[in-house]
C-alpha cells in the first residue's frame, strides 16, 4: 500500500505556494464524486468569506462553516446549479456559537455535526434538514461533559457506525481524549479505543466518515459484491431480512453464491458459517437456489432441510427455525429464523409436509406483482432489477425509485396480514446497453458520463424524496450497501417508522 501524489505537481502540492504551504489547516470533503480542498484541485476559486473553513457533504449538498477573525461562525451551502457558495447565515453568538480555532464538521445520520473549542471547553451542535419542507436549524450548542480543559484541533469521524470526536487535553499530559456519541441519549461518552496516545502539538486530523439484498455478497469481484458489511454487522445495524443465494456442492455442503460466482472466491463461504452469525432475534431468511443447471429440485430442498434439522435446539427444546407454511405471530417467531422458500420443493413430499412460506412462484424481474401461496399467504413483491435497455444512471434511479415508492405506499395502506417485499437493488449492462454496472453506483451514487454530473443513488434518493408517514408499516425493504452513504440514517429511519 502506497500513497500516490494527486496534486498539481509531482510532489502532490495542490497550490502554488512555497512547498505547497498554507497558514491554516485545510478543509477537505467529498462532494458529487470529487475530492474538494477548500475548493477543487483544479482551478482555484475565491471563497466569499475570510476565516478558518471546514466542509462536509450532506444529502448531495456541500456545506462549509467558516470561523471569522471575530470568532463568528458562518454557515454556507454550495449551489450546484450556479456553482457558487450561497445562503450564508451567521450562527447565534449569544448561544455560544463562537470559536478562535479550527472546528470539526461531519455528516452523520442525515445531520451535520459541528464540534469546536471555546474557552478550553469542547462544544457540539447539529444541523437537521427536514426533507418534507426543506427547513433546517442548528440546535443550541451543548458542552461535552466530563472534561474541563481541552486544546488543539478536534477531529470528528465515524467508526463502526458510531460518531467519535478526539481532542487534546490542555494540561501538561497532552493526552488525546476520545468520546463516542450515543444518538438516543444525545450524549458523548468517554472511550479509550480511539484515544490512546499523546498529542505532540495538538490533534490535527481532518474529520471523516466511515434487510439487505444478496446479503452475503462481500466479494472482491465488483459485479458480484453488493455489501460491505458482514452478516454480523448487518444484524448489529438492525437489519432483519437476509436474501441468501445458495448452491449444493458435490460434497453435499451448502455454499453462498451470487450470479453463479462463489462468495469469497476462491475460498467459498459455507451456509453453515452464515447461519451461525444469526442472533437470538427474529430474522427473515429468504433462500434461493443459485444453481440454474437444471438438477432435480429435491437435491437442493433436502440439503436445506438437512441443515435446518441439524440446527441445535434451544435449551427448552424449542427449534431455532420457523418452517411453517403460514404467517406466524411475532411472539412465535421470537429468537428464530423464519424460512421464506424461493426454491422448488421435493415433489415426492405432499404439500402438507413441505417447509417454509412458499415463494417458489416468484416472478423474476417484475416491478409489481402479488403472489398467493398455496397456503393462503399473500405476498406483494417488487423486484425490478434488470435494465437491459440503453439508459443513463439518472434515468435508472428515477425509474427504480418509482417502483420502490409504489410498493412503499401500498404497504402503508395494505392489509396487516399481507407481506410486502420491496427490493431497491438493480443492475444495468455497461458493455452493450448503458453505463450502469456496479451495484454500488446504483445504491449510493456515481458520476454519470452520459450526463456529465454526479447522480444520487437509490439509498439517499429514497430517504429524501419519498414522503414518509408516521407510525406506518412499509414492509421489508431490501438494499445494497444499506449503511451508505456515510451520513445516511436510512436503516434507523425505517425502523423508527414502526414506532
Amino acid at each position: 500500500m502506497v500513497w500516490i501524489a494527486r496534486g498539481q505537481d509531482d510532489n502532490g502540492y495542490v497550490q502554488e505556494t512555497p512547498n505547497g504551504q498554507t497558514p491554516s489547516v485545510p478543509a477537505l470533503a467529498t462532494h458529487r464524486g470529487e475530492l474538494w480542498y477548500n475548493n477543487t484541485f483544479g482551478t482555484r476559486l475565491p471563497f466569499p468569506d475570510k476565516g478558518i473553513p471546514v466542509m462536509a457533504g450532506l444529502l448531495g449538498m456541500l456545506h462549509a462553516i467558516v470561523i471569522r477573525e471575530t470568532g463568528d461562525m458562518v454557515h454556507y451551502v454550495f449551489g450546484n446549479a450556479n456553482q457558487t457558495w450561497i445562503s450564508p447565515s451567521v450562527l447565534d453568538r449569544e448561544s455560544s456559537f463562537s470559536s478562535g480555532t479550527t472546528p470539526a464538521l461531519v455528516a452523520f445520520h442525515n445531520k451535520l455535526f459541528l464540534v469546536y473549542i471555546q474557552d478550553s471547553k469542547l462544544f457540539y451542535s447539529n444541523w437537521t434538514l427536514n426533507p418534507r419542507d426543506e427547513t433546517a436549524e442548528w440546535k443550541p450548542p451543548q458542552e461535552v461533559s466530563g472534561i474541563s480543559q481541552v486544546g488543539g484541533i478536534p477531529a470528528l469521524f465515524v467508526l463502526n457506525g458510531t460518531l467519535h470526536v478526539i481532542c487534546e487535553s490542555a494540561d501538561e499530559s497532552r493526552d488525546i481524549l476520545g468520546f463516542a456519541y450515543a444518538s438516543l441519549e444525545d450524549v458523548w461518552n468517554s472511550c479509550d479505543d480511539v484515544s490512546e496516545g499523546k498529542a505532540a502539538s495538538g490533534v490535527s486530523a481532518t474529520s471523516y466518515g466511515d434487510r439487505t439484498h444478496d446479503s452475503c455478497a462481500e466479494s472482491n469481484i465488483p459485479f458480484v459484491r453488493t455489501q460491505y458489511l458482514s452478516i454480523t454487522k448487518q444484524l448489529e445495524a438492525g437489519l432483519r431480512f437476509l436474501d441468501l443465494r445458495v448452491r449444493v456442492h458435490s460434497d453435499g455442503q451448502l455454499y453462498m453464491y451470487h450470479g453463479g460466482i462463489p462468495i469469497n472466491y476462491p475460498m467459498s463461504l459455507k451456509f453453515d458459517k452464515v447461519m451461525n452469525e444469526t442472533p437470538t432475534e427474529t430474522v427473515l431468511i429468504s433462500i434461493n437456489n443459485d444453481d440454474t443447471s437444471g438438477e432435480p429440485p429435491d437435491i437442493f430442498y433436502n440439503a436445506i432441510k438437512a441443515h435446518i434439522e441439524a440446527t441445535p435446539l434451544y435449551e427448552d427444546g424449542s427449534p431455532r427455525w420457523v418452517t411453517a407454511r403460514e404467517t406466524v405471530t411475532l411472539g412465535e417467531a421470537r429468537g428464530k429464523a423464519v424460512l421464506l422458500r424461493r426454491y422448488q420443493p421435493d415433489e415426492a413430499l405432499p404439500p402438507s409436509r413441505r417447509m417454509g412460506i412458499n415463494l417458489s412462484g416468484w416472478l423474476n424481474n417484475n416491478p409489481d406483482f402479488i403472489l398467493e401461496t398455496p397456503d393462503g399467504v399473500t405476498v406483494n413483491l417488487q423486484n425490478k432489477w434488470q435494465y437491459s435497455e440503453i439508459i443513463p444512471l439518472a434515468e435508472l434511479v428515477k425509474s427504480k425509485f418509482g417502483f420502490v415508492s409504489n410498493l412503499l405506499e401500498k404497504a402503508a395502506a395494505g392489509q396487516p396480514d399481507h407481506w410486502f417485499l420491496n427490493f431497491m437493488s438493480a443492475v444495468g449492462d455497461p458493455v452493450e446497453k448503458g453505463e450502469i454496472a456496479e451495484s454500488h453506483w446504483i445504491a449510493v451514487g456515481a458520476h454519470s458520463n452520459i450526463i456529465g454530473k454526479f447522480v444520487q443513488g437509490m439509498n439517499p434518493t429514497v430517504r429524501k424524496e419519498f414522503k414518509w408517514g408516521v407510525k406506518k408499516r412499509y414492509g421489508v425493504v431490501a438494499m445494497d450497501y444499506p449503511e451508505l452513504p456515510k451520513d445516511s440514517d436510512l436503516i434507523s429511519w425505517l425502523i423508527s417508522t414502526n414506532m
